[in-house]
């Protein structure tokens, strides 16, 4: 009975580890017909050389026992048969036990030295996105680091010839306007307007419109560039928002008496570590937005508050909204309603700029009346 159970069992392992064995051999089948067509991973590298090298240790091992037992003589050659018989189910049992370490070895290896890899791709494939600041990986090992490093110097070189290229073209573009303005304006004196009291006056007015928007346009443009070619240091001062928030409406009090709008504010105390400068002109240029657009005898609500680990500002007007084709791009340069005279299409990219800088986003929120512009910081 005993000898029956031992057999018994001895069949039942080798029957398992034959069914381990032809699991992994069609789980290698598998990836090997992925690998052609994607690429062959680390991870599957590793466990064919752990699993090849195993084999090949024991099946060297194997050929030199056996070549020893046939320069023996015929009776210690059949001790060695009955052995292996008796061992046999054992000997299964250790290779699917071999098996499976090779796999959780490269497994674990190929985890160790493929996340680092695949993390810096992710990030790669964000930035190529549009996320610009996108936070690389923290590098793992001497390779990675350098791997890590190397890349952040390409993307801060592409990043530089990008932004100059984009300054240019920007900057060629929204001069022609002004500038050609001042020019006509100027022929048209020299040419006899100037003798003409009310031509004259009509061809300076146009020249000191064209003038002061140019002025404007210059500090925006340039502001912007400063802003994304040194950025902001990330341990700033700690700056009571709440506190600078309620200087800017302050400044704008004679803009909110004169279009008689009911402002209503509603701030908790947040203090960030941030720019103080940067973040007032961010606050500025989402209020100045706001009662750029509102109408007279309109409400605009402001609030501030912590969202776990943010700060939020949101702005909300009764104005006449963004319209539907400028809601995916409205934070891009240049990116204005040409209805409404005043604005550069700078001020949201800045405010853009400034919360990505300070860890954060700037969002607009759909709704059905006016605009609704929100700021968050990381706190």
């Amino acid at each position: 009975m005993t000898e029956d159970f031992v057999v018994a069992s001895g069949e039942a392992v080798l029957l398992l580890g034959g069914l381990l064995v032809v699991f992994v051999l069609l789980w290698i089948a598998s990836r090997l017909c992925y690998a052609v067509r994607h690429g062959f991973s680390i991870r599957f590298l590793l466990f064919l050389a752990i699993l090849g090298t195993t084999l090949l240790t024991t099946g060297l091992m194997g050929m030199w026992a056996v070549n020893r037992v046939q320069a023996l003589g015929l009776e210690h050659r059949n001790a060695f048969v009955d052995l292996v018989r008796g061992f046999g189910p054992k000997s299964a049992f250790l290779f699917c036990i071999l098996l499976v370490s090779a796999l959780a070895a490269a497994l674990l290896l190929g985890r160790s030295l493929a996340r680092p890899i695949e993390s810096l791709a992710h990030s790669a494939e964000e930035i190529a996105a549009g996320k610009r600041h996108a936070v690389l990986p923290p590098p793992v090992g001497r390779e990675v680091r350098r791997l890590t490093q190397a890349f952040e110097s390409m993307r801060r070189s592409l990043e530089d010839r990008h932004q100059i290229e984009q300054f240019v073209a920007d900057l060629s573009h929204e001069l022609k306007n002004p500038v050609s303005a001042i020019r006509a304006s100027t022929e048209a004196l020299m040419e006899g307007a100037a003798s003409e009291p009310q031509m004259r006056e009509r061809f300076l007015s146009r020249i000191d419109e064209a003038s002061a928007r140019l002025e404007l346009l210059l500090q925006d443009l340039l502001a912007l560039a400063r802003l994304e070619a040194r950025g902001i240091e990330p341990d700033g001062e700690m700056v009571q928002l709440d506190e600078l928030a309620r200087d800017a409406i302050k400044n704008c009090s004679a803009t909110i008496e004169s279009k008689r709008i009911d402002f209503k504010e509603d701030f908790e105390h947040v203090r960030i570590r941030g720019d103080a400068r940067w973040l007032r002109r961010a606050i500025d240029n989402l209020l100045s937005n706001a009662l750029r657009y509102s109408p007279e005898g309109g409400r605009i609500d402001c609030r501030l508050s912590l969202d776990r680990e943010e700060a939020v500002f949101r702005i909300q007007d009764q104005g006449p909204g963004v319209h539907p084709a400028l809601k995916p791009k409205i934070f891009e340069r240049f990116v204005t309603d040409r209805a409404h005279a005043g604005g550069t299409g700078l001020g949201l990219a800045i405010v853009r700029s400034v919360a990505e800088h300070h860890g954060g986003s700037a969002r607009l929120i759909d709704q059905e009346k006016g605009a609704c512009f929100e700021m968050r910081l990381r706190a």
